[in-house]
C-alpha cells in the first residue's frame, strides 16, 4: 500500500513539474471560467502573480476589442481549437492560439485550456501576406510603365506605397544632375485630391527644401516619426498637408542622388520595413522611368539616324552620279573618237554613193531617150556608151556593194557602242537586280576602250560565274573606275589581267595591271575620300573611295595589293545574294 501511494505521490510531482514548467499557457478552470490553476509560463506571459491568476476568470485576460460573441472556449465534450487575442497586465494584446476541453472529475465539471502565443507566427503570416502584396504591387507597376504617362505612371507607383504603408500622403522628387536642385514632379492622387493643394514647382535650390531633401544632404533613407518636435524643420510651403510623420528615401544612381521618394501620415510609427517598401518602389519606378527615357531618346536618335541616313544616301546617291559623270566626261572624247571613226566613213561613202547614183541615173536618163530611137547604131547609143565609160560604170558596179557593206559595218559599231553605253548604265534598270558580270566587264571595257587601246594589252582570264543580285549600274562603275585607274598607272605600255570566279558563297573579280605600283602609304589611303595620286585636275579623288562604299553596300570586300614599279591588284569579292 505505501509503495502504491510513493508511485502516485512521485508521479503526481513529475506531472505538476510538466505542467509548472510547460512552455505554453496551461489553465484548469471550472465551468465558469473561474482560474483553478495556472503554471509558470502563464504568470511570465501576463504579467500577474500566480495568486492574482487564481482569483481571475479567463474572460478578464481577454482583449476587450474582441467582440462579445468571439468564443474563450469550445463548450463540447471533444473540445476545441481557436484563435483570440488576449492582453497581459500592462494592457498590451497578443494574439493566441486555444485548445480546450471539458471533462467531469468527482462530479464536477471543469475546463482545461492550453494557450499558446502566436505573435511571431502572426507576424510571420502578415509579412508573408505583405510580402505577396509587395510583390503583386512591384508587378503591377511593371505592367502599367507601357500603359501610362509618366505622371500618371508615378502618382500610380506612389499609391502603391501609401497603402503597403499605410500611409496618407506621397510624393516623389527629381533631382538634377548638379545635386544643388529639385523638382517636384508628382503627388499621389489621394494626397493631391485630400490633403495638399500645392503646386508643382519648378527646380528650386535643395538647400531651401525641408527636412525631406535630408535624404539627399545625407545620402541615405531617413524617418521622422515625430516631424512637430524635430529642430531641423524649415516649415511647408502654402498650401501644402501638415505633415506628422515622414520616410524619405533617395534613390541612388551611381554616384548621384536621382530622386527622392516620401510617404507620410501613417496611423503608427513608421519602421524599417516601410523605408524598404519604399526603397523597392522608388528604385524600380526610376529604373522603369530612366529605360523608358532611354528607349524614347534612342527612337528620336533612331528617327534622327534614318533621316540622316536617308540624306546621306541620297547625298552619296547625287555624288556618285557626279562622279560617274565626270567620269562619262573624262571619257566623252574617247567615245567621241570610236564613234567619229565609223560616222566619218559611212558619211565620206555616203557622198561617193550620192554621186555613183547622179551617174546611174544620168546613164539611165540616156538609156530612156536611146528606146525613143530606133536606130541601135545612133548617135545617142554612142553617147551612152562614151557616159558609161567617163563615169566608170564597170568600178561602180563593184565599188557600191563594198560602201554599202563598209556602211553597214560603221553602223554596227555604232550601234555596238550605244548598246554598250545602255548596258553599262542599265537605262531603264533600277534597284537590285540579277545581272551577268561578265556582260558588264565587257561592257564597261568597250566604253573606256579609247583609254586603254593606245597603251594596253587586255587578257581576260574569264572563270565560271552565276549571276550575282546586286545594283549592275552601280557594279558596273566600280568596273569602270579600276580599268580607268589600271590604265593611268601604266604610262608607256602593259597589260591589264581581268580574272574572275566563283566560290561556295560569292563571286570574285580581280583586275591586274603591270603599271607603276603604289607605296604602303598610297594604298593605305587609297580608299579614303579625294585622295588622289593624280596630278591636279586628272581625278577628283572619289573613284575609289565610291567603289569602295559600293562594295560595301553589297556586302561585299574590295582589297588591293601592290609592289612599287611592278603593278597592283585589285581584288573584288561579292556574295552571291545580299
Amino acid at each position: 500500500m505505501d509503495e502504491s501511494f510513493d508511485a502516485l505521490l512521485k508521479l503526481e510531482n513529475q506531472f505538476n513539474f510538466l505542467l509548472r514548467f510547460a512552455n505554453d499557457i496551461i489553465f484548469l478552470m471550472d465551468d465558469e471560467g473561474n482560474i483553478l490553476e495556472a503554471n509558470d509560463a502563464s504568470v511570465q506571459t501576463y504579467g500577474w502573480s500566480l495568486v492574482e491568476l487564481l482569483t481571475r476568470n479567463i474572460r478578464d485576460l481577454q482583449d476587450p476589442a474582441v467582440t462579445a460573441s468571439a468564443p474563450c472556449c469550445k463548450a463540447t465534450d471533444a473540445g476545441g481549437l481557436f484563435e483570440t487575442r488576449h492582453m497581459r497586465r500592462d494592457g498590451s494584446t497578443f494574439p493566441v492560439e486555444v485548445s480546450s476541453r471539458f471533462f467531469e472529475h468527482e462530479g464536477r465539471n471543469y475546463q482545461q485550456s492550453i494557450v499558446r502565443d502566436i505573435t511571431q507566427r502572426e507576424k510571420m503570416q502578415n509579412r508573408l501576406a505583405r510580402d505577396a502584396k509587395r510583390f503583386e504591387g512591384l508587378l503591377k507597376l511593371n505592367e502599367a510603365a507601357s500603359e501610362m504617362p509618366e505622371r500618371e505612371f508615378m502618382q500610380f507607383g506612389l499609391e502603391w506605397v501609401e497603402t503597403l504603408t499605410g500611409s496618407k500622403i506621397a510624393f516623389i522628387h527629381f533631382v538634377n544632375d548638379d545635386q544643388e536642385s529639385i523638382e517636384l514632379v508628382a503627388w499621389s492622387k489621394a494626397t493631391r485630391e485630400k490633403y495638399c493643394t500645392a503646386g508643382y514647382d519648378t527646380h528650386y535650390p535643395a538647400s531651401q527644401a525641408g527636412i525631406w531633401a535630408d535624404s539627399l544632404r545625407q545620402r541615405q533613407s531617413l524617418i521622422f516619426n515625430d516631424y512637430a518636435s524635430f529642430s531641423g524643420k524649415r516649415g511647408l510651403p502654402e498650401g501644402h498637408s501638415a505633415l506628422i510623420r515622414l520616410i524619405s528615401v533617395p534613390v541612388v544612381e551611381g554616384e548621384k542622388v536621382r530622386v527622392i521618394l516620401g510617404v507620410g501620415n501613417k496611423e503608427t510609427d513608421y519602421d524599417s520595413e516601410d523605408v524598404e517598401i519604399a526603397r523597392l518602389f522608388g528604385n524600380d519606378m526610376w529604373r522603369i522611368i530612366r529605360r523608358q527615357r532611354l528607349e524614347t531618346e534612342l527612337t528620336s536618335n533612331l528617327e534622327q539616324q534614318r533621316s540622316l541616313n536617308k540624306k546621306l544616301e541620297e547625298a552619296q546617291s547625287h555624288l556618285l552620279q557626279s562622279e560617274k559623270m565626270a567620269s562619262l566626261g573624262q571619257l566623252s572624247a574617247g567615245v567621241a573618237h570610236e564613234l567619229n571613226n565609223p560616222i566619218g566613213f559611212v558619211y565620206s561613202n555616203m557622198g561617193t554613193l550620192e554621186v555613183y547614183l547622179n551617174d546611174i541615173f544620168s546613164i539611165n536618163s540616156a538609156y530612156e531617150a536611146l528606146e525613143l530611137e530606133s536606130d541601135t547604131d545612133s548617135k545617142a547609143l554612142e553617147q551612152v556608151r562614151q557616159l558609161k565609160r567617163t563615169v566608170d560604170y564597170d568600178y561602180i558596179k563593184q565599188d557600191i556593194f563594198q560602201l554599202m557593206s563598209q556602211s553597214k559595218d560603221g553602223l554596227a559599231r555604232m550601234r555596238k557602242i550605244v548598246q554598250d553605253l545602255k548596258d553599262f548604265s542599265h537605262v531603264g534598270e533600277e534597284g537590285w537586280q540579277w545581272a551577268d558580270l561578265h556582260k558588264g566587264l565587257d561592257s564597261t571595257l568597250n566604253i573606256v576602250w579609247n583609254e586603254l587601246k593606245y597603251k594596253c594589252r587586255i587578257v581576260k582570264e574569264y572563270g565560271v560565274l552565276p549571276q550575282v543580285y546586286c545594283m549592275a549600274s552601280q557594279i558596273n562603275q566600280v568596273f569602270m573606275n579600276l580599268l580607268v585607274n589600271a590604265g593611268q598607272a601604266i604610262q608607256n605600255s602593259g597589260v591589264i589581267t581581268i580574272r574572275t570566279g566563283a566560290e561556295p558563297d560569292g563571286v570574285w573579280v580581280e583586275i591586274a595591271d603591270t603599271g607603276q605600283g603604289m607605296t604602303a602609304e598610297q594604298m593605305r589611303r587609297i580608299f579614303e575620300p579625294f585622295y588622289t595620286t593624280k596630278p591636279v585636275g586628272e581625278g577628283t579623288g572619289l573613284g575609289l573611295s565610291l567603289s569602295y562604299g559600293i562594295i560595301q553596300k553589297h556586302n561585299g570586300r574590295i582589297e588591293v595589293k601592290s609592289e612599287l614599279g611592278k603593278g597592283s591588284v585589285m581584288h573584288i569579292w561579292l556574295p552571291k545574294t545580299v
